[in-house]
């Protein structure tokens, strides 16, 4: 699904971050005092220009490019964690989602996350059936937000059988989450639609829930959802949501 819109995407993603190599980047500052750079516009506007094609009718819904929200719809951040990109870190991810409806359990909807520094890259397509697991691990991992971390609006440590792991970009937590490197995901910050709707589409696809104040979320139809967050399987989050 979409291989072919991927790999052109990906491909020009790679040009691009070459050539910005060989140069300094151009930052700004927007109203809401984050960054915006060179780079998340050129990604905006490649994967509109890319899936429009495909999909003429979609509304086209972007961080950097907030034409307008309403179904079927292309959900977009060109790069979940600019501020980690700025500084040179690793931590962040293009954050596609290509939803026909709000319904999370709609199998037409298609999330995709790619890391293009690490070469990390994981959808809701899968290829073969994901084996439930039974049992919940003696060490629980929870991957929290590097700023919240850093600004200690999560405990540094929750309980003996807990890892807290600071990583920057939430789209990225929920890549990993869902390829298994972690098993629970919390924020206590807001969140728009284009940071979590491609994460929230491939957790689905694994068994994992998403929620979001206390509620599990189960339609994709608002423009931002309200903290705080947590992702995991059901008995990780309610021995998670317990500690905190």
């Amino acid at each position: 699904m979409y291989r072919l819109e991927l790999e052109q995407l990906k491909m020009s993603i790679y040009e691009k971050l070459h050539e910005i190599s060989e140069r300094e980047l151009k930052v700004d500052i927007k109203k809401d005092k984050s960054f915006v750079t060179e780079f998340d516009l050129f990604v905006s506007d490649k994967v509109k220009e890319i899936f429009t094609k495909r999909h003429p009718d979609f509304h086209f819904y972007s961080e950097e490019d907030p034409e307008s929200f309403d179904f079927p719809a292309i959900v977009l951040d060109p790069i979940d964690g600019t501020r980690e990109f700025v500084k040179g870190y690793g931590e962040c991810a293009v954050s596609l989602a290509i939803l026909y409806s709000a319904d999370v359990d709609n199998p037409k909807n298609f999330g995709w996350i790619y890391n293009p520094f690490s070469g990390f890259e994981i959808s809701n397509n899968l290829h073969v059936p994901v084996e439930q697991r039974t049992h919940v691990p003696p060490t629980i991992n929870i991957m929290v937000s590097r700023t919240e971390w850093e600004k200690n609006l999560i405990n540094h440590e929750l309980s003996r059988d807990t890892v807290v792991i600071p990583m920057g970009s939430i789209a990225y937590k929920l890549g990993l989450l869902a390829a298994g490197a972690c098993d629970v995901v919390v924020s206590k910050r807001d969140k728009n639609i284009w940071d979590i709707a491609a994460g929230i589409i491939i957790c689905h696809a694994r068994g994992i829930k998403s929620y979001s104040n206390g509620e599990l979320i189960t339609r994709l139809d608002k423009k931002r959802y309200d903290h705080d967050f947590i992702w995991g399987k059901e008995r990780e989050v309610q021995i998670v949501k317990d500690l905190i």
